[in-house]
């Protein structure tokens, strides 16, 4: 008796195809977000951003191979009069904010909330993302980025995106530096927002970023462990505008 063979059907062919465009769209997003900084990658890091750090900003780590090791803080201050007068200092009668541990505030409604939403952690995002983003500047570029840059004058010295910036620095330099002020502006939109929210606006933020190494382990039952904090300061900045919608919204 002769068996006749089953072709597959068009709905599982289209299933294979897709799970397999699906497959290889993953293994090449992964290889672009996990390699080398390129102008391309560059171009791309947004939407790799939104990819990989998901829904719950976990950043795809359920399956990590060890715990968490350090605490993160997002910490800022501001200057509440006139750019003119920030810029003279407080002899020059500046007024300025105390610094704020803006991560601390956040984390005290997550408190045993184990599904707190994004509103809570946003300053822990922009922390990992902006820590990373310096991490991979010139020791020349991050002594920069420690210096106050106000009343509109660039971020070091200049346009990113002119050609006097494709002149003094190599493509890989110039990807990390454009990387990286991405992430400074939002960060500093971020605290603007925030001094909207405190003090009603502010002129120029200042931001520190600080990481606590928690103690190892093996030294948990030693009284007199200690780690040693590590920071990454951004000097003086003049604080972003924004739409009262955006205001209401984001308040």
């Amino acid at each position: 008796m002769r068996q006749h063979k089953t072709r597959p059907k068009l709905f599982t062919v289209l299933v294979l195809l897709i799970a397999g465009a699906a497959a290889l769209g993953h293994i090449g997003a992964t290889l672009a977000f996990t390699g080398p900084s390129t102008p391309i990658k560059s171009s791309l890091q947004p939407g790799l951003n939104r990819y990989f750090l998901g829904p719950l900003d976990q950043g795809w780590s359920l399956f990590a191979p060890g715990p968490y090791s350090q605490d993160e803080y997002f910490t800022m201050r501001a200057c509440l009069s006139s750019a003119e007068i920030c810029a003279q200092g407080s002899k020059k009668g500046a007024k300025f904010t105390e610094w704020r541990d803006v991560t601390a505030e956040e984390m005290k409604s997550r408190a045993g909330n184990m599904f707190a939403n994004r509103e809570s952690k946003q300053s822990k995002s922009i922390h990992g993302r902006l820590w990373s983003a310096a991490s991979d500047l010139s020791t020349s570029a991050r002594e920069q980025i420690a210096k106050p840059f106000i009343q509109g004058t660039p971020v070091f010295g200049m346009d990113l995106s002119s050609s006097q910036a494709r002149k003094e620095y190599s493509a890989t330099e110039l990807s990390n530096l454009r990387a990286y002020k991405r992430m400074e502006d939002t960060a500093v939109g971020f605290a603007s927002l925030y001094a909207i929210e405190q003090w009603g606006g502010a002129s120029m933020v200042e931001i520190k970023l600080r990481r606590e190494p928690i103690v190892p382990f093996a030294q948990r039952n030693n009284d007199e462990a200690t780690t040693k904090s590590r920071e990454t300061y951004i000097g003086w900045r003049d604080t972003k505008e924004f739409s009262k919608a955006a205001v209401s919204a984001w308040s």
